[in-house]
């Protein structure tokens, strides 16, 4: 939950920015008047208030706004300077944000079906995170952060559910509540670590490890919806997911559990120690596969049905044991203290 003081210093920074426009000289008032100004489509003509963000204006009421916005419903009671800029008595209230946030969020507080439908846009979902917290449209951000959660949830029952196996060796993550694109875990793991979501992060950064090599870990990737240069992960969370690999694979050796030598009552010794030498070979460049439901498609093919039977109870047993520590293979507390910040 933000506290007050949080809000109070937010409260205090934008009302400090309307002064700032206020007591401004006027020919820099002059310069902000003859900039041109877009009217957008979410334009009430009962509104009551008009917000700009990077010149697009929206028509809104105040009722709406202090009914589900701590930080409006306080603005609301301060008196109006007598310079005002308004429009058709309407004041009109100059913010710092992306217009496209202010859009998306304006679109959730007025729409009340949109966190109805089964997939959501991820900029959608960040902008009501961003601006839902920022403004404390507490209900708002906590829909959300709900569709972030589902997405990246604490439990491997449920991370296997969004795991789609296609094929012996090929597997994919599908998201359900939140619509796919190319960088949309380098997306979520920058959008969790800036707003405090602490619990959505392990999960986001095992498909980060999963699904890129550390070429695209340190250099980024392509987006799919967005022009422009590749999607990076900030550095810090880039040297997290580089250390965090390292330490799961360090982790694999030290339990012990992943590769027992001899089965008893193996029916086929040479091959089958063959086939769990390739075991060994892979999982040493790829620590993360434990973590694809089944352990990684077709390793097992080729073990007799004893050494099967013996491999996937270790599968299952250390992906149960690696599962439980993975916050701390990127610096983060146990789950059951793994929380975000509300």
């Amino acid at each position: 939950m933000i506290s007050k003081l949080s809000r109070f210093a937010q409260f205090c920074c934008l009302c400090s920015h309307l002064m700032a426009e206020t007591d401004a000289p006027a020919a820099k008032r002059q310069r902000t008047e003859d900039s041109p100004i877009t009217r957008a489509d979410l334009w009430h003509d009962d509104g009551s208030v008009v917000l700009q963000a990077e010149g697009i204006q929206f028509r809104v009421n105040w009722s709406v706004l202090s009914m589900h916005s701590s930080f409006f419903r306080d603005m609301r009671g301060l008196p109006q300077p007598p310079d005002q800029p308004s429009i058709e008595g309407c004041p009109v209230i100059q913010l710092t944000d992306s217009s496209t946030d202010l859009k998306h969020l304006l679109n959730a507080l007025y729409d009340p079906l949109v966190f109805k439908e089964k997939g959501l846009a991820f900029e959608f979902i960040a902008a009501v995170v961003r601006l839902g917290r920022k403004y404390d449209f507490k209900d708002l951000f906590a829909a959300a952060v709900e569709r972030l959660t589902h997405e990246n949830p604490t439990t491997l029952e449920a991370y296997d559910q969004l795991i789609s196996i296609d094929g012996p060796d090929s597997f994919i993550y599908k998201p359900t509540q939140i619509l796919a694109h190319s960088s949309l875990v380098f997306d979520t793991i920058t959008l969790a670590r800036e707003n405090q979501l602490f619990a959505v992060l392990p999960c986001a950064y095992i498909r980060a490890l999963l699904f890129n090599d550390q070429e695209q870990i340190l250099d980024g990737i392509s987006s799919s919806i967005r022009v422009g240069p590749p999607v990076k992960l900030p550095f810090m969370d880039q040297r997290v997911c580089i250390l965090g690999l390292e330490k799961i694979l360090k982790a694999q050796w030290q339990e012990n559990w992943l590769f027992h030598s001899k089965a008893a009552g193996c029916t086929a010794n040479s091959r089958c120690a063959a086939r769990k030498l390739a075991i060994l070979q892979s999982w040493v460049t790829h620590a993360v596969m434990i973590l694809v439901p089944t352990g990684g498609g077709s390793l097992n093919v080729g073990l007799c049905n004893t050494c099967e039977s013996q491999y996937m109870e270790a599968i299952a047993e250390g992906r149960k044991e690696l599962w439980e520590k993975l916050p701390s293979f990127f610096d983060l507390p146990p789950w059951n203290e793994l929380k975000n910040e509300l």
